[in-house]
């Protein structure tokens, strides 16, 4: 894996009514990524709308990159709607530094 990174930022509505599209985009990426031998990194926007859906298809992301060898970063603020929406279904989550959310263990 190249030292470089595939970066995708998802804002706006990130809810069950756009699961469609937000998945169609991080297949997407994941893909180019995977097909470059980079790294991908999903930055998950703070006034983000989203629901259960979105924790949801970033755990699959994340499962499908362990199991295939791609290196996968997800990054959002832990002051943002993405930590909001764990922290209401009663998920802990790790934070770190500089008040980012760390899903994977890397605080970057």
């Amino acid at each position: 894996m190249s030292d470089e990174l595939k970066t995708v930022h998802f804002k706006g509505a990130l809810t069950i009514k756009t699961a469609t599209e937000t998945h169609d985009r991080l297949l997407a990426a994941y893909r180019q990524a995977k097909a470059a031998g980079t790294a991908l990194q999903i930055e998950i926007a703070d006034d983000c709308d989203c629901d259960l859906t979105l924790p949801q298809l970033l755990l699959s992301a994340q499962k499908t990159a362990v199991r295939e060898g791609v290196e996968l970063h997800i990054r959002a603020s832990d002051k943002g709607a993405l930590f909001a929406t764990l922290q209401r279904a009663g998920i802990s989550a790790a934070t770190g530094s500089a008040d980012r959310l760390i899903i994977n263990g890397d605080p970057r």
